[in-house]
């Protein structure tokens, strides 16, 4: 009886390592891109701590030789002291294929937004916890590709406010947490589907406000972004895994913002 129960414990322990030997290691595909983002923005403030905005961004990539998406936005957010804002936001993303010339099918993007944050003599020290929820229009594989996809942003950010300047420099960091990426499996149609959550995005960035006039902001601003993400493909009719790549990717962001402010 003993030399059962040991056999079955063996037999379990190596159950695990069975199935990880079905999974290939992923092949890594590493690219760097210089990228450009213009944006316009408009805020209003409705009633005392009640704003809403509106915004039209243009993204470029390929070292600023193509299109890469048009996105624009709707927001409201709420100052509830001091030290807290909450809010929520809309985004209509349209993606351009360069390969075949023409626009993909929209995205739609809602965003839940958190944010504290504190002054430190003349530095404003803020976090903010974003809940990105991406919501595609076009037919994928939920064990390929994610929809909707979540993701948990968080962000650091330091500002510092110059006295009788006009400009205000700051620094951040982000990470980008996905809250449902699924799992690769061997086979999709005889393995339960299962998540298996990573960091997509390490954010580091530079930039400077600079207040115009009263109503009037610009925002000049780099971004160096790693980001990894894991493609992954299966045969159709068997649901054998064909593919499994891991895509890293060096992004370096040039950008300049415009704010209208009532």
């Amino acid at each position: 009886m003993k030399k059962i129960i040991i056999s079955a414990i063996l037999l379990l322990g190596l159950m695990p390592t069975l199935s990880a030997q079905d999974i290939p290691t992923p092949t890594d595909v590493n690219t760097n891109d210089f990228r450009g983002r213009i944006e316009g923005n408009f805020e209003w403030e409705v009633i005392d701590d009640l704003s809403i905005e509106a915004g039209l961004q243009l993204r470029l990539k390929d070292d600023f030789s193509s299109v890469d998406r048009t996105q624009t936005s709707f927001g409201i957010n709420y100052e509830t002291c001091k030290y807290f804002d909450i809010g929520a936001d809309y985004v209509l993303i349209n993606r351009y294929d360069k390969a075949v010339s023409q626009w993909e099918k929209p995205r739609h993007r809602v965003n839940l937004n958190l944010e504290g944050k504190v002054d430190v003599g003349r530095v404003e020290l803020s976090l903010r916890e974003r809940l990105q929820t991406t919501f595609r229009t076009d037919s994928v594989n939920r064990y390929e590709k994610m929809n909707p996809e979540m993701i948990l942003r968080s962000r650091v950010m330091a500002t510092y406010n110059i006295r009788h300047s006009r400009w205000s420099p700051y620094l951040l960091f982000e990470l980008h947490n996905t809250l449902n990426a699924p799992a690769v499996v061997s086979n999709y149609k005889s393995e339960p589907y299962t998540t298996d959550n990573f960091i997509t995005r390490y954010r580091a960035g530079i930039g400077v406000k600079y207040r115009v006039r009263h109503n009037h902001r610009l925002d000049f601003y780099y971004y160096f972004d790693y980001d990894r993400t894991y493609n992954i493909d299966y045969k159709g009719n068997k649901g054998d895994l064909k593919g499994y790549l891991r895509e890293n990717e060096m992004r370096h962001i040039l950008g300049i913002s415009y704010k209208f402010k009532l």
